[in-house]
């Protein structure tokens, strides 16, 4: 009696399925050809593995190569071609000054003008380049190999580096890599010769070790002194900013709802940065009492919309940050800026200094730009998430400390869903480092926190230690003269 309806009812629901599959599929091809910017995650590239030579190049002045005697070549000359080096035919009067070759001494009569009037003379024996009357201004410093004595060829100029190679088919050390090759290894580099280092490499580097010193980068756009806010307001902000890692709107909203105090996010930036400026080279000059414990690592964050990285080092005994640089790059450059802040903490670098780090090949590509500034360094890798070497199972507790450093760093920065600008990032950054070491009690340590200052014992409020922390910043600054 019913089975009309029934039948009514069942075409119903088929034909709202056969709706609903069009409305998904229609919705799905919004979503592909969607022009809104989406959520991504930070690109994880497979870095090549550098490997660091040991061995470091020898440092020659060149004049082309070693000296030479010109007459030892006119007659190995005439003995190889039967006839001898003749002296240069002119055309016109010698327009330069009287001078032997500095390579290998010929004289005045086997020299000729190579670019015209431009001054470079050449030498007709030897053929040596070289300016006219500054033979000895022409001189440089040659890179030759350790293994043959063969000068190194540049083989890829960066915008902060140049890699340097041996080209010797005959070196020792590209004949005993090949040697060390496995059939199957020596197999795939007849095929594939790029994907194998045979050759000895170095890198010479094209940034300024004195220019990355720890003084704030922190612009702060008011001052401290003239801000409308009074102290115990300022304290309030910071310890809710910054101990309790809420974002500026949900701290300007406490702020009212709370206190009564009304207080825009944009001032509480300001604010941010105007204390950061002052914290912060107290805080990256302060003299820290360390452990042999140091560990490097880097996050990232999210700043204008892209991803930057935090290069951390901190003392995993002491639990003290000791470097926190944010750069847009995870370059060499930011490993060496991010050391260069923890060697200067150090009143003298101890003689087996070492940093355990990831695998990044920039670590140790950092460590022989400080050897090449006389400051050395070990450098322990661990590798992975499993322990496959021995390294590895010596210092992965050290590696999973700054792996929770990272953690707590992100549980206060991922409120604020990233940083409007690279100068808020930097100052952020700056206070949760300075109230880790001064202000943040830590379970490890029993409690305690891991730099006592005596002028913040007698506070008991975190607000009033923000103030203090302040004052005692402040009273460091180097006055104007």
């Amino acid at each position: 009696m019913h089975t009309p309806l029934i039948a009514y009812l069942v075409l119903i629901i088929k034909l709202q399925r056969q709706i609903i599959l069009i409305l998904l599929a229609q919705l799905a091809e919004i979503f592909d050809h969607s022009r809104l910017p989406s959520a991504d995650k930070p690109v994880f590239k497979r870095f090549n593995q550098f490997q660091v030579d040991e061995k470091v190049p020898l440092l020659q002045a060149d004049i082309g190569s070693e000296a030479l005697d010109y007459q030892q070549l006119i007659a190995e000359s005439l003995e190889k071609n039967g006839k001898p080096i003749l002296p240069v035919r002119r055309r016109k009067p010698i327009s330069f000054a009287a001078q032997d070759c500095p390579r290998c001494s010929a004289p005045q009569d086997y020299l000729y003008a190579n670019n015209g009037a431009g001054g470079q003379l050449r030498c007709k024996v030897c053929q040596f380049k070289f300016q006219d009357g500054h033979a000895e201004k022409n001189k440089t410093v040659a890179l030759r190999c350790p293994y043959c004595q063969n000068r190194l060829s540049i083989h890829n100029r960066r915008t902060k580096f140049d890699v340097w190679c041996c080209y010797n088919d005959k070196c020792a050390f590209r004949l005993g890599a090949i040697d060390a090759m496995s059939p199957a290894e020596v197999a795939d580099f007849n095929v594939h010769p790029t994907a194998h280092k045979v050759r000895y490499t170095w890198r010479t580097y094209n940034f300024e070790l004195k220019g990355i010193a720890p003084e704030s980068p922190i612009q702060a756009p008011v001052d401290l002194d003239r801000i409308q806010a009074s102290p115990e307001v300022l304290g309030l902000v910071l310890t809710y900013h910054i101990n309790y890692g809420l974002s500026a709107r949900r701290t300007a909203a406490i702020m009212y709802d709370i206190h009564g105090v009304k207080i825009s996010h944009q001032t509480i930036h300001n604010y941010e940065m105007a204390v950061a400026a002052v914290v912060r080279p107290f805080w990256a000059n302060y003299p820290y009492a360390l452990s042999d414990q140091i560990v490097g690592d880097e996050t990232y964050v999210r700043v204008k919309g892209k991803w930057h990285y935090i290069f951390y080092f901190y003392d995993a005994k002491c639990k003290l940050i000791l470097a926190d640089y944010v750069t847009p790059n995870r370059t060499t450059e930011s490993a060496v800026i991010a050391i260069n802040q923890v060697l200067q903490k150090m009143p003298q670098i101890p003689e087996k200094l070492n940093f355990v780090v990831d695998a990044n090949p920039i670590y140790q590509v950092a460590q022989i730009y400080f050897a090449q500034q006389g400051i050395k360094f070990g450098i322990h890798q661990v590798v992975g998430l499993e322990n496959k070497d021995e390294i590895s199972r010596e210092y992965r507790f050290l590696k999973q400390t700054i792996e929770r450093l990272n953690r707590s760093y992100k549980e206060n920065y991922r409120s604020s869903t990233g940083f409007g600008s690279a100068t808020g990032s930097a100052s952020y950054t700056a206070l949760y480092s300075a109230a880790y070491n001064f202000l943040r009690p830590h379970e490890a340590l029993h409690y305690r926190i891991p730099v006592e200052l005596p002028q913040l014992k007698p506070f008991e409020r975190m607000p009033d230690k923000w103030l203090a922390l302040i004052e005692l910043a402040q009273s460091q600054l180097p006055t104007a003269a």
